[in-house]
């Protein structure tokens, strides 16, 4: 009774999930990076940019299967 709901539940936590614990991991190495070598921000900045570029475009790739998964396309 209460399973599609819970599968929707959990996919949608999971893709919702991801990028914020990513987001939340990359900036805490950041903020640990540049507390630790404040001379180096500027490539520290760059080797985080460039992690944070490919997660945000797997984020917006599972964004957009889930929406075409659950879109009816006028089926029906």
């Amino acid at each position: 009774m209460f399973g599609p709901m819970l599968i929707l539940l959990l996919v949608f936590i999971f893709v919702m999930g991801v990028p914020c614990v990513g987001t939340a991991i990359l900036g805490s190495r950041l903020m640990n990076r540049l507390g630790r070598y404040p001379s180096k921000t500027p490539a520290i900045q760059i080797n985080i940019i460039a992690k944070l570029v490919a997660l945000e475009i797997i984020s917006f790739g599972m964004l957009t299967m889930l929406y075409h998964v659950l879109s009816d396309y006028g089926q029906g």
